[in-house]
């Protein structure tokens, strides 16, 4: 990094949950969790993080193969059992919850509840969600969700925020309710919106407190989205977020040739799978080298990973970058423990500075 300006100070957050294979015996699953997330907090991690899924849909083979059928816990209960482990020594976030089985009431106590629980380091991450398999699970008609989600959201905000609250929705509607939890945050944890497509960015800007930009979309596909996020911001006469999140997906080796050699083939696989499924919005031939040049993963050896974390500031002023390690059911557990390991030693160094990080 010699003769360039000093670097960007970062917050830096890790995904501890994964895909794990229907078989693997749960109590080794939680106890991955907990190695992975104490081992991001003692490299210098800010944030743990938690997918959620509730399904990746139809589970039986086809002409286009065997689907993923993967097992996940669920994001909440997931961070208050790290939180027994951790303390407030790290801020967590779900990132993001899909919406069709919340409920606005449920959300906010477990929200607060789980505020609490962390000492105030909660960021609720939210996403509108778009499997339709997930709807069809919980009964909610998939035509209506950008209006459900939206009531979602707001009627939450309410009640985190308001001591009595009455809400007169088309999806969700209550009259004098309260919470009988309550948030260490104030005015309310934030909450951040996952948006991928440019009319979610502008609603990211109307109801979300930041946007939480996808790990999935180029930095050039970025770069539209975040004018079109400057220009909804400044047309509600609101100030960009002081915390603006990004998760991008990581591989990272002591030298670049190997972090390639070792990525292509769960790149391969994990777009194709995901593409020809319908997991993303196009299929997934040729998307491994699209991911490979265009900044939606980060690959190679330290220093490409921290120019390669500059350009994602310069490019998009993003502060907070979650890392998600090479997805799939591929990588082990010893491997994902040299990642956090490394990440910690030799690319967390060069964002920070003196003072920590709150």
């Amino acid at each position: 990094m010699t003769g360039q300006s000093a670097l960007p100070e970062m917050r830096f957050g890790l995904l501890v949950s994964k895909d794990d294979a229907p078989e693997t015996d749960p109590r080794r699953r939680v106890a991955d969790h907990i190695e992975r997330a104490l081992a991001a907090r003692d490299a210098g991690f800010d944030t743990i993080v938690v997918g959620h899924r509730y399904s990746y849909g139809p589970a039986t083979a086809d002409d286009r193969g065997t689907p993923l059928i993967s097992s996940r816990f669920q994001p909440l209960m997931v961070l208050a059992h790290l939180a027994a482990h951790l303390g407030d020594t790290m801020n967590y976030a779900p990132l993001v919850m899909v919406s069709p089985a919340l409920n606005p009431v449920q959300l906010a106590e477990d929200a607060a509840t789980l505020d609490a629980m962390t000492g105030g380091r909660l960021r609720l991450g939210l996403g509108l969600g778009w499997m339709p398999n997930e709807f069809e699970a919980f009964g909610v008609p998939i035509k209506g969700r950008v209006t459900r989600f939206e009531e979602l959201v707001t009627a939450t905000r309410a009640l985190l925020t308001e001591d009595v609250v009455d809400f007169d929705g088309k999806y969700f509607q209550f009259r004098n309710a309260h919470l009988v939890a309550r948030a260490v945050q104030r005015p309310a944890p934030p909450i951040w919106i996952g948006a991928s497509a440019e009319p979610a960015v502008r609603r990211a800007a109307r109801i979300g407190d930041t946007w939480s930009i996808s790990a999935h979309l180029s930095i050039n596909d970025l770069r539209q989205h975040l004018a079109v996020y400057t220009a909804e911001l400044d047309r509600l006469g609101k100030p960009m977020p002081a915390e603006r999140p990004i998760t991008r997906i990581i591989y990272l080796a002591e030298d670049r040739e190997t972090a390639i050699e070792e990525a292509r083939p769960a790149l391969v696989d994990w777009y194709r799978k995901r593409g020809d499924w319908g997991w993303f919005l196009k299929q997934g031939e040729g998307m491994s080298d699209e991911a490979f040049a265009d900044g939606r993963w980060i690959i190679g050896n330290p220093d490409d990973c921290i120019a390669q974390i500059r350009i994602l500031h310069e490019a998009l002023g993003v502060n907070h970058i979650m890392f998600n390690l090479s997805p799939g059911l591929g990588a082990g557990p010893e491997q994902r423990l040299r990642t956090i390991r490394l990440l910690g030693r030799e690319v967390l160094p060069a964002f920070r500075s003196t003072a920590p990080v709150a």
